[in-house]
Parts: C-alpha cells; sequence; structure tokens
C-alpha cells in the first residue's frame, strides 16, 4: 500500500503528539471549527454599513488602489464600456474571456471588438472576466477559477478588465466566505481563489513603483450597477490605508487674523549681487573627473531615470 506524502506528514505530526487521530475530543474540536464557521475581526470601516454606504466604500477603496472604475446600468451595457477602456488606452479591440454565461450572454456584436474565448497563453493584451463578488472593506475582487473564468486570465493580459454586479459587492471578507459556501454547498470549495486588489505592483527594487510586476499593469472594473445606488450614496470618509490627498498648499503672506492693524512696510529688497560668468577651468576639470569616474570599459548604466 502506497502512503501518499499527506498521509506521511499528517502521521509523523500524530506520533509527535501522542495521539491516533482518532480521539473523539478531537474530533469535535474539529467538527465544531468547519460547522461553525467562527468570523475574523471586521475592521470598523466596513462594519454596519447600508448597502448604498456599502457601494460607495467599494468605489473609493478601488479606486485608492490604483484601480480605475466605470458604473454601467445594465449588462448589456458591459461591451461598450469595455470597449471604451481600451480606446482610452489606444489598445486593439480585441479581448479574450471565459465561459462565464454572465459574460457570453452580452451584445459583444453590437460593437466592433474582437472576442475570443478560453485561457489566456500570455499573448492577449486584454483579459475580460466576472467576478463572484467585490469586498467593500479593500475594494478587493474575489475571482474563483474554473473553465467559466480561467486564472490565467488574472495574470497574463496586460490589462484585465473585471465585471462586478453591485449586488455582489459584500461589506467584509467574512461576508464573502458565505456567499461562496451558499454557492459551493458545505465542505466544497473551488480550486483557486484569487484575491485581486488593484493592478499589478512592486517596489522591491530600490523603493521604485513598478506597475505591472506579476501581472496586469492595469485593471478595471465595470460595475453593474442598475439602480445607480453608488452614486447616490453619500461620500464615504477617507479609506484608511489609501494614499493620502495632495496637501494644500497655502500662501505665506496669508492675512493676519489682526488684519485692522497697522503693518510696517516691508524692506526694500537687497540689489542682488552681479551674475558670475561660467570659468571655463572649472568645466575641464569636472569633465575628467567623469572620465576617471565612468572609463570607456565601464559607461554608466542607463537602466534609472
Amino acid at each position: 500500500m502506497t502512503v501518499s506524502a499527506r498521509d506521511q506528514v499528517l502521521g509523523t505530526i500524530r506520533r509527535s503528539l501522542g495521539v491516533a487521530g482518532t480521539e473523539r475530543p478531537r474530533l469535535k474540536v474539529v467538527e465544531d471549527r468547519l460547522g461553525g464557521h467562527p468570523r475574523g475581526v471586521i475592521p470598523e470601516r466596513a462594519a454596519g454599513k447600508t448597502a448604498l454606504d456599502r457601494l460607495k466604500l467599494f468605489v473609493a477603496m478601488a479606486e485608492a488602489s490604483a484601480a480605475t472604475l466605470v458604473t454601467v446600468a445594465s449588462p448589456d451595457d458591459v461591451p461598450a464600456a469595455v470597449a471604451g477602456f481600451l480606446r482610452a488606452h489606444n489598445l486593439a479591440p480585441a479581448v479574450r474571456r471565459g465561459s462565464d454565461p454572465r459574460l457570453a450572454g452580452l451584445p459583444w456584436a453590437a460593437t466592433t471588438l474582437e472576442v475570443s474565448e478560453g485561457r489566456s497563453f500570455g499573448d492577449d493584451a486584454a483579459g475580460v472576466s466576472a467576478a463572484h463578488a467585490g469586498v467593500a472593506e479593500t475594494g478587493t475582487l474575489v475571482m474563483l477559477a474554473g473553465p467559466e473564468n480561467p486564472t490565467t486570465l488574472n495574470f497574463l493580459p496586460d490589462n484585465h478588465i473585471v465585471v462586478v454586479e453591485a449586488k455582489d459587492v459584500a461589506a467584509t471578507y467574512e461576508d464573502m466566505w458565505e456567499t461562496v459556501r451558499a454557492r459551493y454547498g458545505a465542505g466544497v470549495m473551488p480550486r483557486v481563489v484569487n484575491w485581486i486588489t488593484g493592478p499589478s505592483r512592486s517596489a522591491d527594487i530600490e523603493q521604485i513603483l513598478l506597475m505591472g510586476a506579476h501581472g496586469p499593469r492595469r485593471l478595471h472594473i465595470v460595475l453593474i450597477d442598475p439602480s445607480h445606488a453608488a452614486e447616490r450614496a453619500p461620500e464615504a470618509s477617507e479609506p484608511a490605508g489609501s494614499t493620502p490627498a495632495e496637501p494644500r498648499v497655502g500662501s505665506t503672506l496669508a492675512v493676519d487674523p489682526g488684519g485692522d492693524k497697522e503693518k510696517a512696510p516691508a524692506p526694500p529688497p537687497e540689489p542682488a549681487e552681479p551674475t558670475k560668468g561660467p570659468d571655463p577651468h572649472e568645466d575641464e576639470e569636472l569633465d575628467e573627473a567623469l572620465d576617471e569616474s565612468f572609463p570607456a570599459s565601464d559607461p554608466p548604466s542607463q537602466t534609472q531615470p
């Protein structure tokens, strides 16, 4: 009988713990854990949100993560929104999608898009996927792997376009997991669950931000919102952890609160010193120093700006 690597590892752990794995108290702990689905910590910014606030938070967090987002009123408007994104970025009117019924039933023929179906092999400029859900907590898209939405579309095309419905936007990660269990049933999970928050990026090398480091450089979200709830929702507070707004620079000549008091006149500016012309000897010394620092056999690198 061949012992699998999994059974071998678990058997080693049981022997080190001095248990057989069949003890009823231990089995009861596992059963309670799997059946109870304990929830993790819920961030304050996502707790107790109404449907309107939840959508507004999702939009704010997604855009804070460098994703772009457009809202459409009907699924039939999705192909035109996809075509508009490609046109705005001067991309070829061609996309690849999976066989998800939510995408297959759209009026792609009403546009000039060339639509292909199936997994990506890395030669597609743009891919279109249908998200299982969105998470307002972080502006995250939840993608379930399968023939209808190949995982390769999430990573290989340079531009990833994701369609998500407003009704599928959950407040927190914990709420989203409940929808996965409701879709697949107790004890069943999809092969892969991808969590996508903004486009791919990395700043590992000299803290220089590089977009598209290990995935798409652009993430575009098409939010289907028939009730326009996201547009009618009140403005969400500034999301924690998002990119801070540009500082507002005020004038150093602001009016003094006690403006009714007389102020002493400013002293006249001092005359500027005459500009000194360039010294040709200094230029020659600088050229010699540069030649010594970068010999002809080892020119300076041009890879950094």
